[in-house]
């Protein structure tokens, strides 16, 4: 069966609540006064309740949440601006309560208001609602260990590794310091 959706309980609104109003790259979110959807990605279950498909993919790979802009039809049907969809299963069988804010952060940090050119003020939509852009990732890449395994140094699966580690240090792989 195909994955089925509900909208998720008040648990994650007050967690994104809260997670809107502790970090200051989110305060244009809430100055726009920007409405999220937070809806709940559920995959099928075997008969010993695990999972038998991913509940949400992107590029054909599984993934825990997405996050898309909402168009102008749903806003006038009276949804968000934007929503987040999350995968159920991992959300409430898996995660950890430090997982699950770290995923809505970064989800919440994929919305990113557009603002007046030399102004703290949203453009607005036709509808008057803040006009909205999903923000990319800082680093995006994509590997095929083999290719690193057989090519080495030489692979781009290697020199991107090389370059994260170099930009950012043991930042982003603190358990390989030494």
């Amino acid at each position: 069966m195909p994955t089925t959706y509900q909208r998720c309980d008040e648990s994650v609104t007050t967690l994104a609540s809260e997670l809107l109003c502790k970090y200051d790259t989110h305060k244009p979110l809430l100055d726009a006064r920007v409405k999220i959807d937070f809806v709940w990605a559920i995959c099928d279950l075997d008969e010993d309740n695990h999972p038998i498909n991913d509940a949400l993919k992107k590029n054909g790979v599984k993934c825990l949440a997405i996050t898309r802009k909402l168009g102008l039809k749903d806003r006038a049907l009276g949804r968000g601006d934007a929503e987040i969809a999350l995968d159920y299963y991992w959300w409430t069988q898996t995660a950890s309560e430090e997982q699950q804010r770290a995923l809505l952060d970064h989800e919440l940090h994929h919305i990113a208001v557009v603002m007046m050119k030399h102004s703290d003020t949203a453009q607005r939509e036709e509808d008057g609602r803040p006009k909205l852009r999903l923000r990319k990732h800082d680093v995006e890449f994509g590997w095929f260990s083999i290719i690193a395994h057989r090519h080495g140094e030489h692979s781009q699966e290697r020199i991107q590794a090389k370059e994260i580690v170099e930009r950012a240090g043991q930042f982003y792989f603190p358990e390989f310091a030494k």
